[in-house]
């Protein structure tokens, strides 16, 4: 085993009823080429007597039930993207064939975990209605003929008990020389392959020794690899413009799917989502998402997008729209011995994204003191994923007196004598000031618009009492009671 073939059966029907789920059990035909030159190209099983290549009058005379539709091309491009996606989950040297087929090299690579794998890989597949097909085998021309007539999943052990009985055309001869061979009788690969190779050399030429080859097996050839994307986005222009909700819903949620498989295969997660509508009076509504922690969760992802889009009003209807996923390395934690865990991570992201989605993703977080000397400077932070053990209490009681603040201060007026406060009038709080201790001058970010600077006292009043007051930009005010 060291070849895998990924194959997609009848890839624009397939991706056309992935796009139209309501056509799922119903007689369709995809249909090729204009006006009387139209012919079926693929049809479901539902659409009886119905075959490839039947013009469509006549489809439609012997089905008259049957739906006629065009291709997709942006539905089979998401289909075969999903598809090079899923071979790279395999392998790291995959081959974007053709369409609706993945050729993948399988060396060095353990041959159960493959077959696990690919069991996983087909019931993803089944999820997103598409119904995908394997073959592995030695050669990548085996693997890809073991795909065409798989039921599912097909591993050629015996090569020439597989290809006996293929017809000819299997290996792709030439006209002439299918003609020729046909002559000699020669209609399946188990025939060609019972003449010597040197005879069909020297009859054939070159080109009938390759045949040969394709037709026994032992032709082999280098994969064409591509790289996994570096960039994870997908869009879709609207024809006609959408006006409601639940196809936008859908739509993203095939993006989704897609672009969470292409993470899954680069071994990223997605840190945040960016999503552009565009709307038709050319003008875009964009909202970037950023995600409580890194997902690759496209249910998840499209709870974020319907919250956000349920609240989204647009001045005219939506013509396309785009999908960003922004790539990081999924984190990698171990939890301390004392470290408490959610109980339901999950739920709490999701209430967190959803918070986010409706005010704003800078005001949800967990809030924290900053580096700075600034007092009551506060910033909100990405929640903590375990809980940390509690601080132990201080060996040492604290000394001196305690501030009880007041939320928010209370402005007063300060009167000063010699630069310094005496008399106090606000409120409650009037009367003269005997004694003042001070000023403690602090401030900081100079450099910046949002500068601050503060000049605190004290001070004790003649009617009792001992008060904590200070001057800033806002005048003065009451910060707390000593005692």
């Amino acid at each position: 085993m060291s070849f895998a073939a990924l194959h997609l059966p009848s890839l624009p029907l397939q991706a056309l009823l992935r796009d139209d789920p309501a056509l799922v059990g119903k007689p369709v035909a995809v249909v090729a080429g204009e006006g009387r030159h139209a012919a079926v190209l693929h049809a479901s099983p539902e659409a009886v007597q119905v075959s490839p290549g039947l013009p469509t009058p006549l489809a439609l005379s012997r089905c008259p039930g049957l739906t006629l539709l065009p291709r997709r091309p942006d539905a089979e491009t998401e289909a075969q993207r999903l598809l090079l996606a899923a071979g790279f989950t395999l392998s790291p040297r995959v081959e974007n064939t053709r369409a609706g087929l993945v050729t993948l090299d399988l060396q060095g690579h353990d041959p159960g975990r493959t077959h696990t794998a690919a069991s996983t890989l087909r019931l993803g597949f089944a999820a997103q209605g598409l119904d995908v097909r394997i073959g592995i085998s030695t050669t990548p021309l085996l693997a890809e003929l073991a795909a065409l007539r798989a039921d599912w999943a097909l591993e050629v052990t015996d090569t020439s008990a597989f290809l006996a009985p293929l017809p000819l055309a299997t290996v792709s001869p030439q006209p002439a020389q299918a003609s020729l061979l046909a002559k000699w009788g020669i209609h399946t690969l188990g025939d060609l392959c019972t003449l010597p190779k040197e005879a069909i050399a020297q009859r054939l030429g070159t080109e009938g020794a390759l045949l040969w080859e394709r037709a026994s097996g032992e032709a082999t050839r280098v994969l064409h690899l591509v790289n996994p994307p570096r960039t994870f986005a997908a869009s879709w222009d609207c024809e006609p413009p959408v006006e409601t909700l639940e196809p936008l819903l859908f739509r993203l949620q095939r993006f989704g799917e897609r672009l969470a498989a292409e993470l899954r295969a680069a071994q990223f997660a997605a840190s945040s989502l960016a999503l552009t509508l565009c709307l038709e009076d050319e003008t875009d509504v964009r909202r970037e998402f950023r995600l409580p922690e890194p997902s690759v969760d496209p249910s998840a992802w499209l709870r974020v997008l319907h919250t956000h889009l349920g609240t989204v009003r647009t001045t005219a209807r939506i013509t396309g729209v785009r999908l960003v996923a922004t790539p990081v390395r999924p984190p990698q934690k171990q939890e301390g011995l004392f470290d408490a865990g959610l109980r339901d991570p999950l739920s709490f992201w999701e209430l967190l994204a959803r918070l986010g989605a409706l005010v704003g993703d800078s005001r949800v977080g967990t809030p924290r003191i900053p580096d700075t000397h600034r007092p009551d400077a506060v910033e909100l932070v990405r929640p903590l994923e375990a809980l940390e053990p509690l601080e132990r209490e201080p060996l040492h009681p604290s000394l001196g007196y305690k501030l009880r603040r007041y939320r928010p201060p209370r402005p007063v007026e300060v009167s000063l004598v010699d630069g310094q406060p005496a008399t106090l009038m606000g409120g409650a709080l009037r009367g003269k000031i005997v004694e003042a201790a001070g000023p403690w001058m602090t401030g900081g970010d100079w450099w910046k618009p949002e500068a601050w600077w503060r000049e605190t006292w004290q001070v004790r009043l003649e009617g009792g009492g001992c008060y904590q007051i200070l001057r800033s930009t806002g005048g003065w005010q009451v910060e707390g009671m000593l005692d």
